[in-house]
Parts: structure tokens; sequence; C-alpha cells
């Protein structure tokens, strides 16, 4: 899959050491799925790294966890795949789409990310 099919929306990348303020969650039904990395954001989408391929189609629920505040956004699985790394034991890749019909959430968790993050900058390509 070419990212032309992954992506159709503006993305943020992060510098390597970004360090977020609270916690953040991958929920696959009541399965909790590692989140090794948090790859790009904006209000209608996020790729991610992780420690299990996620099926093409899935509904997933991101949820992040900071100062006594709770922020849960649905997604399905747009795209997944291995990971192109040299590091030891790889990962997997993957693309969520956040369900339209929830973007004051979507807003929220996109902003919750990012307020902190200083060195965002937008990604071309």
């Amino acid at each position: 899959m070419n990212k032309k099919e992954c992506r159709n929306g503006d993305r943020y990348c992060f510098n390597l050491n970004l360090q977020l303020d609270g916690d953040l969650f991958l929920l696959v039904g009541e399965r909790s799925v590692e989140i090794w990395k948090l790859l790009d954001i904006s209000p209608f989408g996020t790729g991610l790294s992780v420690d299990e391929e996620i099926a093409t189609g899935s509904r997933v629920m991101l949820q992040y966890q900071c100062n006594g505040d709770d922020i849960k956004v649905s997604g399905t699985v747009l795209w997944s795949g291995v990971e192109n790394s040299n590091e030891e034991g790889g990962g997997f890749r993957m693309g969520i789409c956040f369900q339209k019909s929830e973007m004051v959430l979507n807003v929220a968790l996109f902003k919750a990310l990012t307020e902190s993050t200083l060195k965002m900058k937008q990604c071309y390509g």
C-alpha cells in the first residue's frame, strides 16, 4: 500500500523524544494493545507503532488519560503492516481513521496530545 492510500488529511510528526504528559492506550474490544510510538496525529486520525498487527477494518478506541481527564476516541484501522525497522523485535505500523461523528472528542484528543509539544511540524509527502 502506498502512502497516498494510507493518509488523506494533514498529519503532524513529532521528534523522537516525544514524552506525553499522560497515558495513551489502544483498545481492541476489551483487549489493550501496547503502543510503542505515536507517529502522527490529526483530528481525523493517527498513525501508531504497536507491538502486534491489528486487522484492517477493526474497530478500535484510543484512550488518553492525563491529570484526571479521560478522552476516548473511536476509529477504524485503515491499514496495518510490518514496520520497516532495524530494531530488534520489529513491530507494526497502523493508520486509524477517527469517527467523524465524534469530531469534538477527536479535536480534544488532538489538542491534549499536541499542546505541550513544542517541536511539532507539519509533515509533507
